[in-house]
């Protein structure tokens, strides 16, 4: 997502809000960067995203606030009653997407509007 926290943390929103089981790569997990120096080493393609991270850089990279806005959306997405009931697709403008996720009482709706790049999260307690 050329380094951009927003824009990656949207990506990753549509991905936790969609009707898939969500699955992240532990490099995405602790939202890394590609392994150029890797991939120049071992010249295999996989390689570039396959860091291998030394326990100091695992415990960097989970004081940055995008991983921690990342985890509190798989918690969220793990926890919320809303997501083991139905989705649905509601009709939106051009530009604009909305998910929602409905079980009884409990709902969950992400909001995106691609063309300012932003997004919101709402939800039943």
């Amino acid at each position: 997502m050329g380094r951009h926290d927003q824009d990656y943390l949207l990506a990753r929103a549509i991905q936790f809000f969609a009707p898939v089981v969500p699955q992240v790569y532990y490099v995405g997990l602790l939202a890394g960067e590609n392994d150029m120096a890797l991939l120049a080493k071992s010249g295999v393609g996989r390689d570039i995203n396959r860091h291998y991270y030394t326990p100091e850089e695992i415990d960097q990279a989970l004081q940055r606030p995008i991983v921690q806005s990342l985890l509190g959306l798989i918690r969220f997405r793990n926890q919320h009653k809303a997501f083991d009931g139905t989705f649905s697709l509601p009709e939106t403008g051009e530009s604009e997407i909305t998910l929602r996720w409905d079980n009884g009482d409990a709902w969950a709706m992400l909001e995106v509007d691609f063309a300012s790049g932003s997004y919101h999260i709402s939800n039943s307690p």
